[in-house]
Order: C-alpha cells, then structure tokens, then sequence
C-alpha cells in the first residue's frame, strides 16, 4: 500500500493520494548495496455523475466516472543490511511521473463475443522527471533465513512541473466541458507499507 502526502504547491490543488507499488532489485556481489527499479499507480480523485447518453438521446441516462492518476516509474539504488531480523535501509530515486485525467461511461456501449467495452477519453495528461531519497526498515518474520520481511519506507520525492487537473476541475456547462487546468511543481512524501520477499 502506497500513500503519497502532496507537499508545496502540489497540496493546494491535492490533498491525498492513495494506491500500491511494486519493486524489484538486484544485489550488487556480497555489499550492502543493490540496484532496482520500482513502479506505481496512484489515485487522487474520483468523481461520478448522471448525464444523458447525447443531446439527441435525453432519455438514456449514464454514469460518467472521472478519475485522476498519477505512474511513478523509479530506477533506484539502495544500501541495506543483509543480515537479521531488523534490516534498515536508504534509497536513492531517479525516474518521472505520468499523472493524468480520464473520463469514461461506466456503461458497456460495445459488445462482441471478445468481450465489452466503455466509451471513455483522456482529458488532459503531462509527464515530468522525479527525484527522491528516503529510508525504510525491513522486519523478517517466519523461520530462518526471514524470507518474508514486513517493509516500512517513507520518502521525499520532488517532482518537476507539470500540468493536470485537480478532483472536480471538469465543470460541464450545457453541452459543453471547461477545464480548470492546474500548473506546478509535484513534490509529495511517499508512505508505503507492503512485504518484501527474498535475500
């Protein structure tokens, strides 16, 4: 489980950011230090509404969900303690973040006997570079050698500008949308809390 705590500007226009990551490392000989790249998916807004399918069908109503996301994708270097029960750890992060906006019909519109699908649209999307740093402890659990460790990390991740929209930043006017477009930088503190398995 991933939390990621807007800090800045960035805090302004989004409050809290929550989803799950994943990594993976590989360790560098018999030194404390490995090398790995991690990715993952965030959720800071979901808004839902009733809207007519068309103007010229008033009388199908629809549920049209938006949703803001972020990706983080991190190639990343770590020093960590091999050994023990209790394994503290410090990264080092290098990569970007894809945070974008879409809006879909939660409606199936299109089925063949491959399967169904939703009418659906990106409203506004930006990539920008992320640097981060952070540290974290690993607590092994089970019988030796602790393959299965509880992982507990919080990092600072300072991220480039970007545009994108905030929760509710789509007003729909008649028949028309308005984007109120946000613009700044997206630092946020990283929470996560997930299993580690291996050496």
């Amino acid at each position: 489980m991933l939390i990621g705590l807007p800090v800045g500007d960035f805090s302004e226009n989004v409050d809290v950011a929550g989803g799950f990551s994943g990594h993976l490392d590989v360790g560098l000989a018999h030194s404390v230090f490995s090398i790995g790249g991690e990715a993952a998916y965030l959720w800071y807004g979901d808004t839902s509404r009733k809207a007519p399918l068309s103007p010229t069908i008033p009388d199908i109503v629809v549920t049209v969900n938006t949703q803001n996301t972020m990706f983080l994708m991190h190639g990343r270097l770590r020093a960590q303690r091999r050994e023990g029960r209790l394994r503290p750890y410090v990264d080092g992060l290098l990569g970007f973040a894809y945070i974008a906006t879409k809006t879909s019909i939660e409606e199936s519109i299109d089925c063949d006997v491959t399967g169904c699908s939703n009418l659906g649209s990106t409203n506004l999307d930006d990539f920008t570079w992320n640097l981060g740093g952070g540290a974290g402890v690993q607590i092994g659990f089970g019988p030796p050698p602790d393959r299965f460790r509880l992982d507990l990390s919080v990092r600072y991740l300072a991220g480039g500008e970007a545009n994108y929209l905030r929760e509710g930043a789509i007003r729909v006017v008649g028949d028309q949308a308005f984007f109120d477009i946000s613009h700044s930088r997206t630092d946020m503190v990283a929470v996560y809390i997930g299993l580690a398995i291996g050496r």
